[in-house]
């Protein structure tokens, strides 16, 4: 068909659809030749060809097909297209013409434009019946008479809708059937945020049906303490369409409120459409409530502790206050009696008898000995009270400090003392110098009268693993302090009795001192942090071996 005279040009473009109708024989057709077409014909069809919403025009009595490109997919292939182009209606559709007739006389006959929402409208395509939906809508095309002369179809396949929902419905049935055989409690809800499914478990446990349960009806069993807790956090991540978590307790079919752990999260289509929210329910009844009173014990072991340390605050306080008195108050009688019995001894010392000198020298001796009990008691009470500050130093000048302080000591018993291998160890200076003194002192106190005291003082590093005792952490690094002597030694069975306060194991008339020098090396060890460890055989010495870390910072 040519386009050459004007009143074939309603006929211009269309694509496809719009070729095939130009080029159509329409003499053959019931409609007969294009020049006889009737203006709203024309009309119709220019609108129809060149729209790109699908259309289907019935014509005339006859209800001859007229379609767009924009119907044409759902003709799909192997089916009526293009053969329909021109035919009558219950030629063109004799699979559906029971169904769509009924429609058609309805508006030819009624005039009045009907519409179908995802009607199932099966037909022929890609060489067999299909199952098709379609949401449509059939107009009446009404001529210069207000008579009906066709009736005009918009319409849209939702096919691939319906099959989604379809498949979305059985999937859920599928949960459903699967969610009824779980343990636990399982809950789902929709876009308009109420409840639409409780599985059996959640039934058996309220002991209500699914309509009390559905929409807002689960929450009359929420325990009223709870209730705007759990409606706050439902509602808050709703909006957010996140996960969420939350506990609440839940009325029981006996009455009784049990807690529950809710873990919710959003539903969504495999296109990522949000559909509502899915949550699964554990009861944690009996762990809540270990829980309440783990943290009651908690609280009150705190409380008890708190009560402690204001008990240690004001024992400390009474401490400070006795080291004040020890250091001072008791102190000055004692060197009031050491004076004054001084003076008699100078003044009186020949108007005496031997007996009154000898009770003299006695008490004087008993003073000294009261003097320093005093100073190694303030001692061993600074090693708790004094400000740790550590601070890395030569080993080797601790011991050197510390032989120049025992000078007239290491000569009058000809010791010598042998040092080894000593490097550089991070401690606090003044309690180190206080613990190798005590120990180098306690070395010469314990030698044997037929033989010069000999000490040696060695050091290494190393890990932890590798030193040997197993209260050592295995991968932090030590230094390791030896001091060694050849006195006197002690029963190995008392090589943890040595360093409690006031232990002695020899009687003090043979050996000086108060039993609290070890108790002291012991105390400041633990100030770093370290372990000390004794060994001794009678007769054959002893040797203490301190660990600590190489670096304060690791202790």
């Amino acid at each position: 068909m040519s386009l050459e005279t004007n009143e074939m040009r309603f006929l211009a473009g269309g694509g496809e659809m719009g070729a095939l109708t130009r080029n159509k024989d329409w003499s053959q057709t019931p409609v007969g030749p294009v020049a006889q077409w009737p203006q709203l014909l024309r009309t119709t069809l220019s609108i129809l060809l060149n729209t790109r919403f699908p259309m289907f025009l019935w014509w005339g009595q006859e209800l001859i097909c007229f379609y767009n490109d924009a119907y044409r997919p759902s003709l799909g292939d192997r089916g009526k297209h293009p053969a329909i182009l021109g035919k009558r209606a219950h030629e063109a559709w004799p699979e559906i013409w029971d169904t769509i007739h009924p429609l058609i006389d309805q508006v030819l006959e009624g005039g009045e434009a009907i519409w179908r929402e995802d009607q199932l409208i099966p037909i022929y395509r890609n060489g067999g019946m299909e199952d098709v939906y379609w949401t449509f809508s059939y107009s009446p095309v009404r001529d210069e008479s207000d008579a009906v002369a066709g009736v005009l179809v918009t319409c849209h396949e939702t096919t691939d809708k319906i099959n989604t929902l379809k498949r979305i419905e059985e999937s859920e049935e599928r949960f459903r059937q699967v969610a009824d055989s779980a343990p636990a409690l399982i809950w789902m809800s929709g876009t308009d945020r109420l409840c639409n499914f409780f599985n059996k478990a959640w039934l058996r446990f309220t002991g209500r049906a699914m309509e009390q349960e559905s929409g807002s009806g689960w929450l009359e069993g929420v325990h009223p303490d709870d209730l705007e807790k759990c409606v706050g956090i439902y509602s808050s991540f709703f909006d957010k369409r996140e996960a969420f978590y939350m506990e609440y307790r839940l009325r029981r079919h006996d009455g009784t409120y049990r807690w529950l752990a809710d873990s919710g999260a959003p539903r969504l289509t495999p296109s990522g459409d949000f559909v509502g929210y899915i949550g699964a329910c554990m009861d944690i009844h009996e762990q809540k409530l270990f829980s309440e009173e783990l943290e009651k014990q908690v609280r009150d072991r705190t409380w008890e502790l708190e009560q402690k340390n204001a008990e240690l605050l004001a024992m400390n306080k009474e401490l400070q206050s006795f080291a004040y008195i020890s250091s001072h108050d008791l102190q000055e009688p004692l060197r009031k009696i050491q004076t004054f019995s001084t003076r008699i001894l100078d003044q009186e010392y020949p108007n005496l008898t031997e007996d009154g000198k000898d009770k003299f020298q006695r008490m004087q001796k008993a003073a000294k000995r009261m003097q320093t009990l005093i100073e190694d008691l303030l001692a061993y009470s600074r090693t708790n009270t004094e400000e740790r500050k550590f601070k890395t130093i030569n080993l080797g000048s601790i011991v050197e400090q510390v032989r120049e302080d025992l000078q007239e000591e290491l000569l009058e018993k000809q010791a010598t003392v042998e040092v080894l291998n000593l490097g550089e160890v991070s401690v606090i200076p003044f309690q180190f110098r206080q613990l190798i003194y005590n120990l180098l002192s306690n070395a010469l106190k314990f030698s044997k009268s037929t033989l010069a005291p000999h000490i040696t003082i060695t050091s290494e590093k190393g890990q932890g693993s590798t030193l040997g005792p197993e209260k050592l952490a295995p991968e932090r690094e030590y230094c390791c302090i030896r001091i060694s002597d050849n006195g006197i030694g002690f029963e190995q069975e008392y090589s943890e009795k040595i360093f409690e306060v006031f232990q002695r194991l020899h009687a003090q008339e043979r050996y000086l001192g108060t039993g609290i020098g070890l108790a002291i090396v012991k105390k400041i060890v633990e100030n770093h942090n370290g372990m000390i460890q004794a060994k001794g055989e009678p007769g054959q010495g002893a040797t203490f071996t301190i660990y600590i870390p190489a670096s304060p910072s690791k202790a």
